[in-house]
């Protein structure tokens, strides 16, 4: 892949099930990157921080939900060659025990529980839509995605 800056960004994200009633905790991004859609919490890695402890870090930061038990579930890279968003190489974690209350509101986002049977799938990343099933079905996955201007997929890579 050829890389705008040369730089690529870890990050993380986390899914935060609520199985007893069958709900994900989700956010509406308010600003930065994917600003408008909705997705799971998650960010960049710190300096010194593990992946794990960034995926709860984050969700703690942006819904006050702290993630209990935490498993990997997955890893995603996305390539934007063709947009100001920024490259990144990220790991997805699935939690099914919780702690916390939920912050509806920040600045950053709104945080609420949905229904996992009508995910919003329309209103989320491209990209999600394709790699989202592995991780419902609890099968390990690694996929690539390029982005073109829109933030639509143009390509689509399995490297597992």
């Amino acid at each position: 892949m050829a890389l705008r800056d040369g730089e690529i960004k870890r990050t993380v994200l986390c899914f935060v099930f609520d199985k007893k009633n069958d709900l994900l905790l989700m956010i509406h991004k308010k600003r930065g990157q994917g600003a408008g859609k909705i997705n799971v919490p998650g960010g960049k890695i710190q300096a010194g921080e593990t992946e794990e402890s960034a995926a709860r870090r984050e969700t703690i930061e942006e819904t006050g939900i702290e993630p209990l038990t935490m498993k990997q579930a997955g890893k995603l890279e996305f390539y934007f060659p063709y947009s100001d968003s920024w490259d990144n190489t990220c790991t997805v974690f699935v939690a099914d025990n919780f702690a916390g209350s939920l912050i509806s509101e920040s600045e950053e986002c709104s945080a609420h529980w949905l229904p996992c049977a009508t995910l919003p799938l329309d209103k989320m990343w491209d990209a999600d839509r394709l790699w989202l099933p592995y991780l419902l079905a609890g099968k390990e996955f690694h996929r690539a995605y390029v982005f073109d201007s829109s933030d639509r997929v143009i390509e689509e890579r399995a490297l597992v």
